[in-house]
């Protein structure tokens, strides 16, 4: 029993997938029980896999050493990013697997597939239409 008298039920990890708001993606008690934060937690995921592709998909046209740092800490954002999706899905939650195959299809789709936008260089963006330092 806790302190206000009603019998405690702790969470589990699941180690099977499973479909359910109930659970924990990341951090101890977040999303909870609570609805409105599962959905929070799916739309992160969603975004965060997105801005993987997005930050994937960026090119530097540059030789001088202060882009190729820059580069550096934006591939070890893109990583470290990915590795959040990564122990998000290791939630075992099929929503937030779902939410992070959604945003990476469609971060791919906008920005690595040239389904949309040109394949040519304009306005410092790249034929993939990722951002880049252009010379």
């Amino acid at each position: 029993m806790d302190m206000d008298g009603h019998d405690a039920k702790p969470m589990m990890m699941h180690m099977t997938f499973f479909w359910g708001k109930d659970g924990y993606i990341l951090f101890d008690g977040w999303p909870g029980e609570r609805l409105g934060m599962y959905v929070l937690a799916l739309v992160a995921v969603f975004v965060a896999s997105v801005a993987v592709e997005w930050l994937g998909s960026a090119r530097i046209d540059s030789d001088r050493a202060g882009a190729r740092v820059a580069w550096t800490v934006v591939h070890a954002g893109r990583v470290g990013l990915a590795y959040l999706v990564m122990l998000a899905v290791m939630s075992f939650n099929v929503g937030v697997l779902v939410a992070a195959l959604a945003g990476h299809a469609f971060g791919f789709l906008v920005f690595s597939s040239r389904v949309i936008g040109g394949v040519e260089k304009e306005n410092g963006l790249n034929a993939n239409g990722g951002l880049g330092v252009v010379r």
